[in-house]
C-alpha cells in the first residue's frame, strides 16, 4: 500500500536535540539576557552541527532513521555533559565521570545502529518529545520577552527642570565594577590606594573618602544613581515573577533613565560604551552604542556546557572567555579616547569590568595567562587587575583632560558596589545578608567616588567625603544645568539573598558606627532598620 500524507518518522529529533539545550539555558537564564540577541549564535551553530553530522552519518548509513538516531544520541552526549556533570556534584576529576559518559553513549550507539523494526517509531516518538520540550521553552522566552520590552518612557517625575548654561560640559559616567575604597583596601587588602587617589586629587578630582553604594549588586546601583532616586522595593516586588527575577531590574536598567533624558533634551548626545555583560548592553535612549564584536556571555555559557571538557578542551574554554572579557575592556578604554576629540555636547556611560574578576590583566597590562583562583593569590589578582586599571584611567584622564580650560569635561570615576566578602564570594546565590559582619557590610559597600567638576568649586557645589550615588547627577545638574534638586539622606541597602533580590533593609546605620565592637557579630544578631 503506498502511503500519502507526511511521514512523522522522519528524522528532525536531531535538529530539535541539539536547538533544546540552548533555548533551555537560554529560558532558565532569560532575566540575564533581556533581549532575544544572544540567542541566535549559538542555536544557529547547534542545529547546524546537527545538521552536519547527521549528512555524514546518512552518507555512511545509508538509512535516515539510524543516522538520526545515532546523530541524536551524539547530540546528547555533547550537549548535556556539562548539566549532567553539574548534577552529580560538579567536583574533583572529571575523568571517571567522563569515561563512565563515554560508555553510556558508546552502549547507545550500539542499541540504534542495531536497530529494527522499531526504529522508525522512536523516531517519530523523539520527534514528538523533542518537538514538545523545545516548544515549551520556546513559549517561556516568548512571554518573557513580551513582558521584557522597555518602558517606552521615561520614570515618573524625570523632569527636573534642567535649562541649558553659558557652560554645557561633556559628562562622562564611567563606572568601575567592585573598584573598593581607599579604607577597603587598606583595611582588607592591605593596599595603599593614595598615591592613585592623590593623583586624581592633583588633577582636580574631588574624592569622596567615605562613599558606599546604595545598594549591593550593579543593576539596582546604576538605575538609582541614574535616576537620581532609591529604588521602590514593593513595586519591584510586584512586577517581578519571583524572589530572583531580576529581570525587572536590568529592564529598568536598559529602559530610559532620567540623567540621560533629561540632557538629550537638552541637546546631549547619549553615548552608551558596554562590555559583555547583557543586561547591560545597551539602553533605550542611547544615540551611540559601542561594544567589542565579540563572543557573548550566553555563547560561552553554552559552550562551557558541552562536553568539550571531557576530551581537554574544556581547559581552553575559561581562557577563552577571560581573553573575550580582556578585548572587552582595551575596546571600551580604545572607545573613549576616541571620544575625546568628538565634538559636543555629550553624555558618555561605560561599565568596565575591572578590577572585577576574571583577572585578566597584570599590573603593566600583560595578560594573566592562568588566573588565581579560590587561593590566597586572589586578592593579589585583584591588585593586580586594579594597578592597571589606575594606569588606565589617568592616561584616559589626562586625554579627556588635555582641552582648554572652558571645554574640559564632566567626569565621575565611581563603583556600583565593593570586592566580594570571602564568605559571599563562596556562595553569592544563597549567601543571606542578614548575618553579614560589619566588616564584610563595610568591604562590600565602601567605593570609588571620585569627581571633575570643571569651573566649579565641588564642596560649594555640594560634594563631601561621604555622599552616594544616588546624589552624584543631583550635584552636577544643581552645578551646570539650572536645576534645584535637593540632596537625598545618604541611605545603604542590602538585600536578603540572589534569592530575595528585592528584599531591601537598611544597614546605614550599621556602616555609620566604629568598626570596633560588633564587628564580628552577624547583621541579624543587631539593630536592622526596614526597607
Amino acid at each position: 500500500m503506498r502511503r500519502t500524507g507526511i511521514d512523522w518518522t522522519l528524522p528532525v529529533h536531531p535538529l530539535l536535540a541539539a536547538a533544546y539545550p540552548v533555548v533551555f539555558l537560554f529560558a532558565a537564564n532569560a532575566a540575564d539576557q533581556v533581549t532575544l540577541e544572544p540567542l541566535w549564535p549559538p542555536l544557529f551553530q547547534a542545529v547546524a552541527s546537527a545538521a552536519v553530522v547527521f549528512a555524514v552519518l546518512l552518507r555512511i548509513l545509508r538509512d535516515p532513521w539510524r543516522a538520526g538516531l545515532s546523530t541524536t544520541v551524539l547530540m546528547t552526549l555533547f550537549f548535556w555533559y556539562g548539566h549532567v556533570w553539574i548534577l552529580v556534584g560538579g567536583s574533583g576529576s572529571q575523568l571517571p565521570f567522563a569515561i563512565v559518559w563515554g560508555i553510556v553513549g558508546l552502549a547507545g550507539l550500539v542499541v540504534v545502529l542495531r536497530a529494527g523494526p522499531w526504529k522508525r517509531t522512536a523516531s517519530g516518538f523523539l520527534n514528538l518529545v523533542a518537538l514538545a520540550l523545545v516548544t515549551g521553552n520556546a513559549v517561556d522566552i516568548a512571554a518573557y520577552t513580551m513582558g521584557a520590552d522597555p518602558p517606552a518612557t521615561a520614570p515618573s517625575g524625570t523632569s527636573t527642570g534642567a535649562t541649558g548654561g553659558e557652560l554645557e560640559p561633556d559628562v562622562y559616567y564611567l563606572i568601575f565594577d567592585r573598584y573598593g575604597s581607599g579604607d577597603v583596601l587598606r583595611e582588607f587588602y592591605g593596599y595603599d590606594n593614595e598615591p592613585f587617589l592623590d593623583a586624581l586629587r592633583d588633577r582636580g578630582f574631588f574624592v569622596a573618602d567615605e562613599a558606599r553604594a546604595n545598594y549591593i549588586k550593579t543593576p539596582l546601583s546604576v538605575v538609582s544613581s541614574m535616576n537620581m532616586e532609591y529604588l521602590d522595593p514593593e513595586q519591584l516586588a510586584a512586577d517581578a515573577a519571583s524572589g530572583r527575577d531580576s529581570g525587572v531590574i536590568h529592564r529598568q536598567l536598559r529602559g530610559p533613565l532620567t540623567v540621560p533624558v533629561e540632557l538629550k533634551k537638552l541637546g546631549y548626545r547619549h553615548v552608551h560604551i558596554a562590555n559583555w555583560w547583557e543586561p547591560g548592553a545597551t539602553n533605550a535612549t542611547a544615540d551611540t552604542v559601542l561594544r567589542y564584536e565579540g563572543s557573548s556571555e550566553f555563547s560561552s555559557a553554552v559552550l562551557r556546557m558541552t562536553a568539550l571538557g571531557a576530551i581537554g578542551a574544556g581547559a581552553q574554554l575559561e581562557p577563552y572567555d577571560r581573553a573575550v572579557l580582556r578585548q572587552h575592556t582595551l575596546f571600551e578604554f580604545r572607545s573613549l579616547e576616541r571620544l575625546a576629540d568628538e565634538p559636543g555636547p555629550k553624555f558618555v556611560y561605560a561599565h568596565f569590568l575591572v578590577p572585577h574578576p576574571p583577572y585578566v590583566f597584570e599590573s603593566d597590562g600583560s595578560y594573566v595567562a592562568n588566573e588565581p583562583i579560590a587561593t590566597p593569590d586572589e586578592r593579589e589578582g585583584y591588585l593586580h587587575q586594579m594597578e592597571y586599571t589606575n594606569d588606565r584611567i589617568l592616561g584616559l584622564v589626562d586625554r579627556l583632560l588635555a582641552r582648554p580650560a572652558d571645554q574640559r569635561p564632566v567626569i565621575i570615576l565611581q563603583a556600583d558596589e565593593g570586592p566580594f566578602p570571602v564568605r559571599y564570594d563562596a556562595d553569592e546565590w544563597r549567601f543571606d545578608w542578614h548575618g553579614a559582619t560589619t566588616e564584610e557590610l563595610a568591604e562590600k559597600f565602601g567605593i570609588l567616588n571620585a569627581y571633575h567638576l570643571p569651573g566649579v568649586d565641588p564642596e560649594g557645589a555640594g560634594l563631601y567625603p561621604s555622599i552616594t550615588p544616588v546624589n552624584s547627577f543631583r550635584v552636577v545638574l544643581n552645578a551646570y544645568f539650572n536645576t534645584d534638586l535637593p540632596l537625598l539622606p545618604d541611605r545603604i541597602f542590602a538585600h536578603r539573598s540572589q534569592q530575595h533580590f528585592y528584599e531591601f533593609f537598611e544597614v546605614t546605620d550599621v556602616l555609620e558606627q566604629p568598626s570596633r565592637g560588633g564587628q564580628d557579630r552577624p547583621l541579624g544578631q543587631r539593630d536592622r532598620q526596614p526597607t
